[in-house]
């Protein structure tokens, strides 16, 4: 019988809002547990509350031998990290998306594989009980067969973190990974999680707000999902925002018996029948911000702890990146895309 690993030091690599959430959320988790924080030396501020230790290289930070590492620093500096942590055997958890573009994503993943590292990407929507009831209706055809999908993220960058300046922040800057396409990629993960792989995309890119930023605010996708049971290519259209005062984030599928509609804000799925001709609530919960991302922490410690498979891997993580430069592509040329997978 294989020895379960346990999970003794963390180490946390950037201590941003995300980076933070993740560190307190591990001293929930298990307050045994040492925490480690890396950050870039020229940060200002107070170090965090709650690590035993704070350094401002990998190297030094392997010297504590940490079992699991949460990558939470902007995604274009994601590898830099993850490489060496991978080769020292340190299982991962990077958060979404694995990086700002496919170039070495492979090589990570050949890595993590090599030194037998889980490898996780925090697309934590999927852990949204209210999604996963939403999954569960599709697949099981409560409103039939599926016809055409609608989905829609967006907030004006100016609300969305109320006690930082957007302009200093990571969605505002081209360099550290930001623009909608890569920010708002929980709705690519969860689409190809619900509905299948994406056969092409199509889509168009721009800055429509005076917002003081250097990346798209707007996008609007097309995403074909191949189903090969039907005639027709399975369609989803999907526009994704930094400039609406409302906040939104909501997927709607429409079949052959009525609509389902998730609301990722609400917390809610809701049911139109062709037959009742009304909405009616088929699921509604509450549940803090903190709550995905606990319980994605629970899995990944989970997957370590038992030696099993993350429920969302590096290859579907770099499934979403081809998704992504598909769109990017197809903006630039006018024309839609097969996505790349090989």
């Amino acid at each position: 019988m294989t020895k379960k690993q346990t999970i003794q030091t963390a180490l946390i690599v950037g201590v941003g809002s995300i980076g933070l959430r993740h560190l307190n959320l591990i001293k929930e988790i298990d307050p045994d547990i040492k925490l480690i924080a890396l950050r870039h030396k020229e940060s200002k501020g107070r170090n965090p509350e709650n690590v035993d230790h704070v350094v401002t290289s990998v190297k030094d930070a392997l010297i504590y031998d940490p079992n699991i590492a949460i990558i939470s620093n902007p995604s274009p500096l994601h590898l830099d990290v993850a490489m060496p942590l991978a080769e020292a055997g340190v299982h991962l958890l990077i958060e979404k998306p694995i990086s700002s573009s496919t170039q070495r994503v492979g090589e990570l993943i050949s890595l993590a594989k090599k030194n037998n590292c889980k490898l996780m990407v925090g697309y934590n929507l999927r852990f949204l009980n209210s999604l996963i009831f939403f999954r569960k209706k599709v697949l099981n055809q409560s409103i039939g067969k599926i016809f055409s999908i609608r989905s829609e993220a967006g907030q004006h960058l100016e609300s969305w973190r109320p006690n930082t300046k957007y302009t200093d922040g990571v969605s505002a800057q081209r360099r550290l990974g930001g623009g909608v396409l890569l920010e708002l990629s929980h709705e690519f993960d969860y689409l190809s999680w619900i509905f299948g792989r994406i056969d092409w995309v199509a889509g168009h890119l721009s800055k429509q707000s005076d917002l003081d930023i250097d990346v798209e605010d707007t996008a609007h996708c097309l995403l074909g999902f191949k189903d090969e049971d039907t005639s027709f290519d399975l369609i989803a259209n999907v526009s994704l925002d930094f400039i609406r005062s409302d906040p939104v984030r909501q997927c709607s599928a429409i079949g052959e018996l009525g609509s389902l509609r998730w609301d990722g804000i609400k917390n809610t799925v809701e049911i139109y029948s062709k037959d009742q001709k009304r909405w009616q609530v088929l699921y509604e919960d509450v549940e803090d911000k903190n709550f995905s991302y606990k319980k994605e922490l629970n899995h990944f410690i989970e997957c370590v702890v038992n030696d099993s498979s993350p429920l969302i891997s590096g290859e579907s993580a770099m499934d979403t990146l081809r998704v992504i430069e598909g769109i990017r592509k197809s903006s630039s040329k006018g024309i839609a895309f097969q996505v790349d997978y090989e």
